[in-house]
């Protein structure tokens, strides 16, 4: 009886939450394939989100929570799990498959980068009370910081002549980091946030996750060389196995958390690859194939697995 309640209510989670989510991707994929909309469509739509809808979503999520209801210990704990497996999925590439530092590096950010934003924080919209998706809020928050790092290392090692100082430098043009910045010191502004902000915000906002996951589709349609499969299937396999399981140790067994109040941020660790890994290995030069089949499968898998830990 038990089980089949269980049955019911992680068919009723996949049905209600994250099929409404997850078929606007495999939309865009059937619209890739049949050519209604090719590559450059994709690529318009995501500098649409990387440059407006994204930014809007950090935007809002800064001046919309409540600091009092964060939990540093739990995003804390999330963090250890996820820079774990960004350090394995660096380690194993860059010597198992010899990779270079570049790639391995990517590798290593898409083994352990989840698509939160555009796939799990909607999922927990509609399957949970606000306040469940507030870890999801602080893992975006501090996910930004690890993106920044990464773009940082990235330009050394692509120009070490030009210092890691112009480095950083140019990270005062990345859109996510200025709208943290901003979102701060809309926070710490003494008159207070003005409605029409905080309404257009969550209004750009809402457009991120159907355009994002719409092009992902799109993108991801296209013929994807099969030289990188091996590389594929490590990848894949440290985002949806190992990072679970390590999610799980650290933050269930290791740091004391009740299941139902880690709930939100273990979905995370079954959140598939996220697409911005693919943005910078195209950007650098990385094996965008590897990146873009290990995207797809873990896509596929975080459909059956998000519901499930959605529910037991």
């Amino acid at each position: 009886m038990v089980g089949r309640l269980i049955v019911a209510a992680i068919l009723d989670t996949l049905l209600s939450s994250v099929l409404p989510v997850a078929l606007i991707f495999f939309i865009g994929y059937l619209a890739g394939q049949r050519d209604g909309f090719n590559q450059p469509d994709a690529a318009s739509i995501f500098k649409f989100i990387a440059q407006i809808s994204a930014p809007a979503i950090i935007v809002n999520i800064v001046i919309t929570t409540d600091v009092a209801s964060l939990d540093p210990a739990l995003t804390g704990l999330y963090l250890i799990s996820e820079l774990m497996v960004y350090a394995i999925g660096f380690f194993i590439t860059w010597f198992w498959f010899q990779l270079g530092f570049k790639d391995a590096l990517l590798c290593g950010l898409a083994a352990s980068f989840a698509n939160h934003v555009l796939f799990v924080y909607p999922i927990t919209q509609f399957a949970f009370d606000p306040v469940m998706s507030i870890p999801v809020r602080s893992i975006i928050t501090i996910d930004i910081i690890i993106f920044t790092l990464t773009i940082i290392v990235l330009d050394i090692h692509q120009a070490p002549s030009a210092g890691p100082l112009r480095a950083m430098a140019g990270q005062l043009r990345n859109p996510l980091l200025l709208a943290l910045l901003l979102g701060v010191l809309i926070v710490l502004n003494p008159f207070g946030t003005p409605l029409t902000l905080i309404r257009c915000a969550s209004f750009i906002a809402d457009a991120a996750a159907p355009c994002g996951l719409f092009a992902s589709g799109i993108l991801l349609a296209r013929p994807i060389s099969k030289n990188n499969l091996k590389l594929a299937m490590v990848i894949t396999g440290l985002k949806m196995l190992l990072h679970p399981i390590l999610g799980v140790l650290i933050i269930i067994f290791a740091g004391g958390y009740a299941i139902e109040a880690a709930r939100t941020t273990l979905m995370v660790t079954v959140a598939p690859v996220g697409v911005m890994a693919l943005t910078f290995a195209s950007r650098y030069g990385g094996k965008t194939d590897a990146i873009a089949q290990s995207i797809l499968w873990s896509f596929c898998l975080s459909v059956i697995l998000i519901p499930i830990f959605a529910v037991i």
